[in-house]
C-alpha cells in the first residue's frame, strides 16, 4: 500500500502535535505569577463576565494596581472568560488550557503561512516538510516556554497568533479583497499595541514575494499602496488606545536612563536573545540586566556588530527570489523587538518571554537556510537511506533537545519556591526575584532564609515598597512586634500609589487593635483601587 504524501504530511503534523501535547503536559496547573497577581488574582472587575462592556470602555479594570493599567480589554476579557470556565474559582488549568488552545491555532496558521512563501518563491515537493519541520521548531522552543507558562503573557502570545493570522489572511486574495485581515489586527491591537508591528510585516511580505519586478521604488510604493490600509488602520487604533484610553497613573517608561542608553543596551541584549534561541539553558523568569552607559563598552560593540552581520546576510539574500524567506525572517526578528528594544526605555532591559514574537523570524530564517542546503543536494538525499536516517535523526534531537528543556522549564514553573530559587541563581541582582524568593520561603515557614532574602532586597534597592511591606510580614510571623510598623510605614511611603501598602498595613492596625485608624488605612486603599479584590 503506498503512503500519499498528504497523508504522510498530515502524520508528520499530528506527530509533532502529540509531542508538542507530551511537553507541555506538565505545565496546565502551573500557578500565577508577576502580573497575575493584580491582573488575575486580586482583580475584582475580571470577577464578573457582565463586565465585559466596561473592559472596552473603562482601561481601570485591566489591573488592580494604578500604576499597571495599560489598555488591553481583550486580555482582560480572556481571563474574565477563564475565571467564568473555571466556576468562579482561580483556578489555573482554565486558563492554561485556553492559552495552550490558541499557541497550537497559530502553529497552524504558520505552517500554511510558510508553506505559501516557499511555495511563492521556489516551488518544491519537499517545501511541506520543510514547514512542518520549522513549525515543529518553533512550537517546541524551549524559550517559549516563558511565554506559555507565564498566564499574563497570553497579551504576547495571543497578539502574536493575532499577527500570523493578518498576514495568512492577507496572502490570500478573497480575505485580503474584502480586508478581512483587518479582523485579527484590531484584535491583536486590542490584545497588546506590538501587534502594530504587523504592518510593516505585512509591507515587507508585499515587497518580497509579491514583486512586479520593477524598479525599486516602484516596488516600495506598490506595497505602501497594498498596505496603507492595514498600516493608516493599526497606527491610529494604536494612537487612540494611548493618548485617550490609557490612564495618566499607568508607568510606562524608565526614566532613570536616557532613550539612547537602554536603545544601545539594546545591542547586547540582542545577543543574549540569540543564545538563547540557539542554547536556552541561561532562561530566567525575571533577568537582571542593568543598562550599560558606556557608548563604546565591549558588550555594545560586540551587539552592533552581530546586529550589522545580520542585515548584511538579509540584504545579500534579498536578491535572490528563493532565498528572500531568509531576509524576512531576520528582519522579522528586528521588526518584532522594536517595541521593547528601540528609544522607549522600560524597567526591564530584558526580559525571556518578549522572543514569542522575535523567534518566529529567526526559525523562518535559519529553518528556511537548512532547508535550501538539503534541496540543493536532492540526489544525495533521495538516493542513499544513510542520509535520510541522518536527517530524520538530526530531526528527533532538535525536538527532543528542545522539548526536554520545555519540560524542565515547566517543573521550574510549578512553585513559587522553585521559580524563584532558579531566578535568584540565573539573576542574583534581582531584587524582584530575590524578594519574590523569601516571599516563597515565607510561605513555606521558612522563615530565618526568607529573611536573609528580604535583607538583601533592601540592600540592593532601600526603597522598594514591596520589599517593606514583606519584611514587616514576616517580622510579624516571627514575633518580633517591635519592628513592624516602621516597615509598614516605609511601604507606605515609598508606595503612596501603592493599594496593597495601605492593605496590608491596614489589617496590620486593625490585629493590633487600632480599629479605627486601621479602617482609615484600608479605606484609602480603596479609594486608590476600587476593584482590589483583597480590600
Amino acid at each position: 500500500m503506498t503512503v500519499t504524501k498528504n497523508t504522510k504530511i498530515f502524520l508528520f503534523g499530528l506527530t509533532i502535535l502529540a509531542f508538542l501535547s507530551i511537553v507541555y503536559s506538565n505545565h496546565f496547573n502551573n500557578g500565577f505569577y508577576f502580573d497575575d497577581s493584580h491582573v488575575i488574582v486580586s482583580n475584582g472587575a475580571i470577577k464578573d463576565i457582565g463586565n465585559t462592556i466596561s473592559f472596552f470602555t473603562n482601561p481601570e479594570t485591566f489591573s488592580s494596581l494604578p500604576a499597571n493599567q495599560a489598555y488591553r480589554p481583550m486580555v482582560t476579557l480572556m481571563d474574565a472568560v477563564d475565571y467564568w470556565m473555571a466556576g468562579g474559582k482561580m483556578n489555573p488549568l482554565f486558563f492554561h488550557f485556553h492559552i495552550f488552545f490558541w499557541y497550537i491555532i497559530q502553529c497552524i496558521m504558520m505552517f500554511f503561512f510558510l508553506r505559501n512563501i516557499l511555495n511563492k518563491s521556489a516551488k518544491h515537493k519537499w517545501n511541506d516538510y520543510i514547514s512542518l519541520f520549522i513549525i515543529g521548531w518553533y512550537a517546541l522552543h524551549t524559550a517559549n516556554a516563558e511565554t506559555i507558562n507565564y498566564i499574563s503573557a497570553r497579551s504576547d502570545s495571543f497578539s502574536t497568533m493575532c499577527v500570523v493570522a493578518t498576514l495568512l489572511l492577507f496572502q490570500n486574495h478573497k480575505t485580503r479583497k474584502y480586508f478581512i485581515y483587518l479582523i485579527p489586527l484590531l484584535i491583536g491591537v486590542y490584545t497588546k499595541q506590538t501587534t502594530v508591528m504587523a504592518f510593516p510585516l505585512l509591507f515587507l511580505y508585499t515587497l518580497f514575494f509579491e514583486s512586479e519586478k520593477k524598479a525599486m521604488i516602484h516596488e516600495i510604493l506598490s506595497a505602501l499602496k497594498k498596505t496603507a490600509i492595514a498600516g493608516v488602520v493599526a497606527t491610529l487604533i494604536f494612537i487612540i488606545n494611548q493618548t485617550f484610553l490609557t490612564p495618566e497613573t499607568t508607568i510606562s517608561s524608565n526614566t532613570g536612563i536616557t532613550r539612547f542608553e537602554y536603545f544601545s543596551t539594546q545591542w547586547f541584549i540582542v545577543t543574549h536573545y540569540l543564545k538563547n534561541f540557539f542554547l536556552p539553558i541561561e532562561l530566567s523568569a525575571d533577568p537582571d540586566f542593568v543598562a550599560i552607559k558606556e557608548l563604546f563598552h565591549p558588550k555594545k560593540i560586540i551587539g552592533l556588530t552581530i546586529i550589522l552581520l545580520m542585515l548584511s546576510i538579509a540584504y545579500k539574500f534579498y536578491f535572490n527570489n528563493r532565498t528572500r524567506i531568509i531576509s524576512f525572517g531576520i528582519l522579522w526578528f528586528f521588526i518584532a523587538l522594536l517595541p521593547t528594544s528601540s528609544f522607549v526605555p522600560l524597567y526591564q532591559i530584558a526580559n525571556d518571554h518578549r522572543t514569542f514574537f522575535p523567534y518566529i523570524g529567526l526559525v523562518f530564517a535559519i529553518g528556511s537556510g537548512i532547508g535550501f542546503i538539503i534541496i540543493d543536494r536532492e540526489n544525495i538525499f533521495s538516493n542513499n537511506p544513510l542520509f535520510k536516517a541522518i536527517v530524520v535523526f538530526m530531526i528527533l534531537i532538535v525536538y527532543s533537545g528542545y522539548g526536554y528543556g520545555t519540560y524542565q522549564r515547566n517543573n521550574i514553573w510549578n512553585s513559587s519556591e522553585s521559580l524563584w530559587q532558579d531566578v535568584t541563581i540565573k539573576s542574583p541582582k534581582n531584587a524582584r526575584g530575590l524578594m519574590n524568593y523569601g516571599n516563597a520561603l515565607m510561605g513555606n515557614q521558612k522563615y530565618d532564609e526568607a529573611l536573609l532574602f528580604f535583607k538583601k532586597t533592601l540592600e540592593i534597592t532601600p526603597y522598594y515598597s514591596y520589599a517593606h511591606i514583606n519584611m514587616a510580614i514576616l517580622l510579624g510571623a516571627m514575633g518580633k512586634t517591635n519592628e513592624v510598623e516602621a516597615y509598614y510605614k516605609n511601604g507606605v511611603l515609598y508606595g503612596a500609589n501603592n493599594p496593597e501598602a495601605y492593605y496590608y498595613y491596614g489589617k496590620w492596625l486593625i490585629s493590633q487593635n487600632q480599629s479605627s485608624k486601621g479602617k482609615d488605612v484600608l479605606e484609602k486603599a480603596l479609594s486608590i483601587s476600587p476593584m482590589h479584590t483583597k480590600t
